[in-house]
């Protein structure tokens, strides 16, 4: 377990990331992405592997035959990282990786496939399952003078 915890701390640390610890052989950090801005990961070293969770968004307000549609498709590429409802119904993603298996580079694979499961698959997800949020937003926007929301509700 010692090794395994050097691995993780030296690669948040290689990688410029903030780490919380937030109990015993468990911490928080933060990446940033492109459409998705913040994505909290929560790293749970275990006796037998190091589990990864991040929170994609909330459960979706509509279309949600949709919004799992999109989820589950994604779910089928080949990654140590794949989407999971949690107990409230929140969209999240979750990987694991087996302690024998776990070095830098398999850490680094780990952190960068949730960052682009997450990124890849925000707006998308908030097109689908928060559309008339975000057309409620955008009208607010308008009447207030600001500019769009980016996340818009049609496709890319």
């Amino acid at each position: 377990m010692t090794e395994a915890r050097e691995v993780i701390l030296s690669g948040l640390s290689k990688a410029g990331l903030p780490v919380e610890e937030v109990g015993d052989d468990r911490w928080m950090t933060m990446l940033e992405g492109e459409h998705k801005r913040t994505i909290p990961v929560l790293l749970d070293l275990g006796d037998r592997s190091l589990t990864v969770t991040s929170l994609l968004a909330a459960a979706p307000d509509e279309q949600h035959t949709e919004v799992y549609r999109i989820l589950l498709q994604r779910n089928q590429r080949p990654l140590p990282v794949h989407f999971a409802l949690d107990d409230e119904g929140d969209l999240i993603l979750t990987g694991r990786v087996p302690l024998p298996a776990l070095d830098e580079r398999s850490f680094d694979a780990l952190l960068g496939a949730l960052l682009t499961q997450a990124d890849e698959t925000f707006d998308q997800v908030l097109r689908a399952g928060f559309a008339s949020y975000i057309d409620a937003e955008q009208r607010w926007r308008s009447k207030v003078g600001l500019p769009p929301n980016p996340v818009r509700p049609e496709a890319d």
